[in-house]
C-alpha cells in the first residue's frame, strides 16, 4: 500500500521513535487537535497498513499502541533518532506508556522545556549517576530548574520504592535537583511514604513531590497540586523553586535548547 506522507505523519513517526510506543489517545492529543477518534484511527490504520507504523493491541477491546514500522525506520533515522524494529512488545509496556504519559504532561505544559528524556535515553547521554530516573527534565523559568520523576504502578514493594528514593540521598553531584517527582497510579501509597520520610527512613536532599497519575492527566504536570514530603504540605511543581545563582543542571550530551534530538 502506498500513501503520501504529510509533515504531521513524519512528526508522529519521529515521536514514536523517541517514545518507543504511544497509545492512540496520546498521539491524538499531540497531533490531531479536535479531530474525531474515528478520523485519528483511520489515519493511524493507513500508516500501519503501509508499514510506516506498527500497531498492536492485547485484546479486541484494548486500545491500540503504536511504534515505528519497517518503512518508517529510515525516515526516523534520517532525523537522528535510532529505531529498533522488532516484533516484540516490551514486558513492561504499561510502565513505558505511563512514563510517556508523564513526558507528555511536561512537554505540553505552559512552561518552556529545556530537555526531557526517559530512562531508555539517558545512557546514550552519558548518565553515570547511581540511580536512573524514569524521566529527567528541565524547564526554563527564571533560571533553569531540573527535575527527575519516578512512575510507580504499585507492582514493586514499598521497600523497593523507598530504596530507590534513598538512592537520591544527598542529591546528584553536579546535577542540582529542584525536586524529585513520584507519580503513582493511586494514592494508597501516600500515607506509608509520608510516615517513612517523617521518621527518617528515607532522606532526600531535594523535595519529594507526590501525585496520582489521574491528577497529572487532569491538571498537567505544572497545574497539579502535589503532596510535598516529608512535611506533607501541598504545592505546585514550580512553587518554592529557588532562583538563586548556581550550577546549571545540564545533562551530559543533552541539547541546550529543545526537548529532544530529532524534533
Amino acid at each position: 500500500m502506498t500513501i503520501r506522507l504529510t509533515d504531521r505523519d513524519v512528526q508522529m513517526l519521529v515521536k514514536c521513535g523517541i517514545c518507543r510506543w504511544l497509545t492512540t489517545d496520546q498521539l491524538k492529543r499531540m497531533y490531531f487537535g479536535d479531530a474525531s477518534p474515528n478520523a485519528v484511527q483511520k489515519r493511524l490504520r493507513k500508516l500501519a497498513d503501509a508499514g510506516y507504523l506498527r500497531s498492536h493491541r492485547e485484546h479486541p477491546t484494548a486500545e491500540y499502541i503504536h511504534a515505528v514500522g519497517p518503512k518508517g525506520k529510515p525516515l526516523v533515522e534520517e532525523r537522528g533518532v535510532e529505531v529498533a524494529v522488532t516484533s516484540d512488545v516490551p514486558s513492561q509496556i504499561e510502565h513505558l506508556l505511563g512514563v510517556n504519559e508523564l513526558r507528555l504532561a511536561v512537554e505540553q505544559g505552559p512552561v518552556a522545556v529545556a530537555y526531557c528524556f526517559a530512562y531508555w535515553q539517558l545512557a546514550d547521554l552519558g548518565w553515570t549517576y547511581p540511580v536512573i530516573p524514569d524521566l529527567a527534565f528541565a524547564v526554563r523559568a527564571a533560571r533553569r530548574q531540573a527535575f527527575v520523576a519516578e512512575y510507580d504502578r504499585g507492582t514493586e514493594t514499598m521497600d523497593k520504592l523507598l530504596e530507590k528514593l534513598q538512592r537520591y540521598g544527598r542529591g546528584l553531584n553536579g546535577f542540582p535537583l529542584a525536586a524529585v517527582l513520584l507519580v503513582t497510579e493511586g494514592n494508597r501509597r501516600f500515607d506509608p511514604l509520608i510516615r517513612a520520610m517523617r521518621c527518617g527512613e528515607v532522606v532526600v536532599a531535594a523535595p519529594v513531590l507526590v501525585a496520582a497519575m489521574g491528577e497529572i492527566r487532569e491538571a498537567g504536570a505544572f497545574g497539579t497540586v502535589y503532596v510535598a514530603l516529608p512535611e506533607g504540605g501541598r504545592r505546585k511543581l514550580l512553587e518554592g523553586c529557588t532562583d538563586k545563582p548556581g550550577d546549571e543542571p545540564l545533562l551530559p550530551g543533552s541539547p541546550v535548547e529543545g526537548s529532544e534530538d530529532g524534533e
